[in-house]
């Protein structure tokens, strides 16, 4: 059984795409049998605050300090500025930088200066999986999505995959396979 509690960092920054936000956290750990991760925390506060958790996996580890590079992609108010980011060490308030020429490709993947982009008044998201699962990045994709506002009671939606791609390195440390949806209703 994996044992969690909130991880060190050194490092977390935040970047806005459209209406998205990248979190990157970086940091040290005490072994190498833990594995990071960033999640919203606790999910009915507004605007959202996240947490960077750090989970021990089950077994001995030798004690030697490893680097670590989490990120994660979180769909988040745009008219917040500043991004609040629980850690073992408090919290900070992350200021959200514009993606530079370093995250272009990422931009390109949430649709920024897409080559397919939505009809007008269809409903746009992106989807990540740090898994390589399409289903996991497809389902990520539709939560993305805002509620349906059809004033017909069981209207039906129909979503097309625009794009599906991965991205690796960068800054950010991508392993991520991205899913990309246009969601248009009557």
């Amino acid at each position: 059984m994996m044992t969690c509690g909130l991880a060190p960092r050194t490092r977390i920054r935040a970047f806005r795409a459209r209406q998205y936000v990248l979190i990157i956290a970086e940091g040290k750990l005490p072994t190498p049998g833990s594995e990071v991760d960033i999640a919203q925390s606790p999910p009915e506060i507004f605007p959202p605050q996240f947490t960077v958790r750090r989970c021990t996996r089950p077994g001995s580890w030798p004690q030697r300090v490893t680097p670590y590079r989490d990120a994660t992609t979180v769909r988040f108010p745009q008219d917040q500025t500043t991004v609040t980011v629980h850690h073992a060490e408090g919290t900070d308030q992350v200021d959200i930088e514009s993606c530079g020429e370093e995250l272009s490709f990422y931009l390109r993947a949430v649709g920024e200066n897409a080559d397919r982009p939505c009809p007008p008044g269809a409903d746009e998201a992106t989807g990540f999986s740090r898994k390589l699962s399409f289903d996991e990045a497809f389902a990520n994709a539709r939560a993305n999505l805002p509620p349906v506002q059809s004033p017909v009671a069981d209207s039906l939606e129909r979503i097309q995959v625009l794009q599906i791609g991965a991205l690796f390195g960068s800054i950010a440390g991508f392993h991520d396979m991205f899913v990309r949806i246009c969601r248009t209703h009557d």
